[in-house]
């Protein structure tokens, strides 16, 4: 597979949208989105233990059965002010690479929505990962010798 990363930094979030991202290619591939990073920071301490940060983009892999965006990521926190992934992320949404946007919906434990204020700092670092055409033609291909 062939990986970017595309980091979403706080100086360019609109509440919990970014606009305006860089061209990741010139044509709409399929890949798998993964955030592998997810820093919180609130301004003053909260009242949830967890946060689910579920980003508003088509999934062809993911359904729910509140019908809702899917979940990329889930955050824990020790001091209820810093939130971040605790541990390897392991779902990985299939889409496209097709991004001119990406819109996060933050849920506490109870589905309950959460906002982020100016005071407050989201910080997310994605990686993308493309299919190697070839190599799945070539298994393809092999597969199909095998049955004849």
């Amino acid at each position: 597979m062939n990986s970017k990363y595309l980091m979403l930094s706080e100086a360019e979030r609109d509440g919990s949208t970014w606009t305006n991202l860089p061209t990741l290619s010139s044509s709409t591939r399929p890949c798998y989105f993964t955030v592998i990073r997810a820093t919180l920071v609130f301004n003053s301490a909260e009242t949830f233990e967890g946060i689910d940060l579920l980003c508003n983009i088509p999934a062809m892999n993911y359904f729910s059965s509140s019908n809702d965006s899917p979940l990329c990521a889930n955050l824990t926190t020790v001091d209820k002010k810093l939130f971040e992934m605790t541990m390897t992320n392991e779902i990985h949404l299939l889409t496209n690479d097709n991004l001119k946007r990406v819109e996060f919906k933050l849920e506490d434990n109870n589905g309950s929505a959460i906002a982020i204020d100016n005071g407050d700092s989201l910080e997310v670092l994605i990686k993308i990962d493309y299919f190697d055409q070839d190599e799945m033609t070539d298994k393809v291909l092999s597969e199909q010798v095998k049955r004849l």
